[in-house]
């Protein structure tokens, strides 16, 4: 099953950077083999910029764009966890050390509340031309801002078009 995801700027870095290994969802959003494409979503410009300081990088040195499908990964090892356990077994492969140092557990907490989901990221890649928001609303009249997850399930056209429009980009496997 093919799948697109919002995802903070930071955290797409992290991945296309191979620094986040492991995405945390508080469903099982995904299973292992699905394509998941990664809409890159605004987030903090404060942790995107801290941590590309604490990676030696300046902004100017991003792999992704805000607004656009940039790439994506296939999907690996699905874990559920309760919260103590899925920190453990993620802190330093799920960007959120990185990104919130000490408050990460407490952040994962939230999200997550007492369990959640840890998906594998293999085989990541970037799109040589990502999808930008405003190319979704010329070939497809819609306007696509803020968090979303699209799937094949869906009954909506459009979706379908996109998903198979993306399976066709020519993509940099990392």
């Amino acid at each position: 099953m093919e799948h697109v995801i919002a995802l903070h700027q930071v955290y797409a870095e992290l991945i296309f950077r191979g620094l986040k290994t492991v995405e945390l969802r508080k469903r099982r959003a995904f299973n292992e083999g699905d394509l998941v494409f990664l809409y890159v979503a605004r987030g903090n410009p404060y942790e995107l910029r801290d941590t590309l300081r604490r990676l030696g990088l300046h902004e100017e040195q991003t792999l992704t764009k805000r607004g656009t499908i940039a790439g994506g990964f296939e999907v690996g090892e699905v874990i559920k966890a309760d919260l103590d356990t899925l920190w453990e077994m993620t802190k330093e492969t799920s960007g959120l050390a990185l990104v919130h140092g000490e408050n990460g557990k407490k952040w994962l907490g939230e999200y997550i509340k007492d369990f959640g989901y840890a998906f594998t990221i293999e085989r990541p890649f970037l799109f040589k031309e990502p999808m930008s928001r405003e190319e979704m609303k010329e070939r497809y009249g819609v306007h696509v801002e803020g968090v979303i997850h699209l799937s094949r399930r869906t009954r909506k056209e459009w979706v379908k078009n996109l998903i198979e429009d993306l399976m066709t980009r020519e993509a940099l496997y990392l």
